[in-house]
């Protein structure tokens, strides 16, 4: 049997290689990293938290979806509905996304009912063409409530004023008029009971799958192999023959607090350098409990974004603008036409995925490999 290789041990790597493992092919994956599960990568430390080492990761979406009834063969799920607040400039705390409580909060009234907050949406918003986020934003919430909550975090995150961001970027960020105060609205919210790394760990923990760690990927390996699933950076890849895609990637910061947060996640609106702080004692499936009695100490890891250049080779977020999709665009046509190599993940393909539908796509993936080479 001809062997696969598979370079990357995270999510989308780990999925492609179990598809094509059952289906009898011999699967090796690599990674540059001396751990599997990628981004996703968690651990429980020595105060017994379950630490995810690259930021806070969250599954959500539908119940029903292939990519759920695919991860549950390797995992059982702790329910846990997200929840974020915001920490105002008078040290006070406001939920997120924007509801009817975080109106109230901001300024300083009382709605009687959802009717009165749309009413007070429907004031506050700019009509304006919608060509930036910039403009999604003041027409969305208005210019009081984006200078609080989302210019200045947007600055922080991308590097770049919302004017010069395309829409997509603040379409991600829902709004409400209702008191629904959970992070997201899916009908399935949950993490692995024992972690992502356990989760990952299972899925590739099978008879003909081999895993390599700490081990790099040079474009010589792929000639011992049938086909090369890879998701290393496309531009990377082809030695940035078009030019090198922009990312943003993360700094992240790890404090011991004896102060517990009012939610897992609080972002920061006027803080000057970070996005966001996890608390990780306050996921449900950390062993320890941020309302364990015994419990003195909390880890906190705050986030701090800087451009790709200033944390090399530590990728989170693809800076989408017209330039960068235009050279995404011809880096495409060279890889399309590489039938011996599928490039994968958010890398790879260039694209931000929540968790379920990077499973969803690395399915497909595999499948069409699968319908053609059987």
């Amino acid at each position: 049997m001809k062997r696969i290789l598979v370079v990357g041990a995270g999510l989308a790597g780990a999925t492609v290689a179990t598809i094509l493992a059952d289906k009898g092919w011999k699967i090796h994956i690599i990674d540059k990293r001396t751990h599997i599960a990628g981004n996703a990568y968690d651990y429980v430390n020595e105060l017994g938290e379950r630490i995810h080492k690259y930021g806070p990761h969250i599954l959500h979406g539908s119940g029903e979806s292939r990519s759920v009834e695919f991860l549950s063969k390797y995992t059982l799920w702790t329910p846990y509905k997200h929840h974020v607040k915001a920490l105002l400039p008078n040290n006070s705390y406001t939920p997120l996304p924007i509801c009817a409580k975080t109106i109230e909060d901001t300024f300083g009234i009382v709605l009687e009912n959802e009717k009165d907050a749309k009413r007070m949406l429907e004031e506050m918003r700019v009509n304006v063409k919608i060509e930036t986020t910039d403009d999604l934003f003041r027409a969305t919430v208005g210019d009081k409530m984006a200078d609080i909550f989302y210019r200045p975090y947007t600055k922080k995150m991308w590097g770049s004023y919302a004017a010069k961001i395309k829409p997509s970027v603040g379409a991600r960020l829902p709004v409400r008029t209702n008191r629904e105060e959970c992070y997201f609205d899916d009908d399935f919210q949950a993490l692995p009971t024992m972690g992502y790394s356990t989760m990952i760990s299972n899925m590739i923990n099978h008879e003909n799958i081999e895993t390599s760690l700490g081990c790099e990927y040079k474009h010589t390996m792929s000639e011992d192999y049938y086909h090369t699933f890879t998701s290393q950076p496309v531009d990377e890849f082809f030695g940035g023959v078009f030019g090198r895609l922009p990312y943003r990637s993360i700094l992240f910061e790890e404090r011991k607090s004896k102060v517990c947060q009012p939610s897992s996640v609080v972002n920061f609106t006027i803080q000057p350098d970070y996005t966001r702080c996890t608390q990780w004692d306050l996921f449900p499936n950390s062993p320890a409990r941020a309302e364990d009695s015994k419990k003195k100490l909390h880890t906190k890891t705050y986030e701090r974004p800087v451009d790709i250049c200033d944390n090399p080779g530590e990728y989170y977020y693809p800076v989408k603008t017209e330039d960068s999709e235009d050279m995404h665009r011809r880096y495409k046509v060279i890889s399309n036409a590489r039938k011996d190599i599928t490039f994968i993940g958010r890398t790879g393909l260039y694209t931000y995925f929540d968790m379920l539908p990077c499973v969803e796509k690395h399915i497909t993936l595999a499948n069409k490999f699968i319908s053609l080479h059987g």
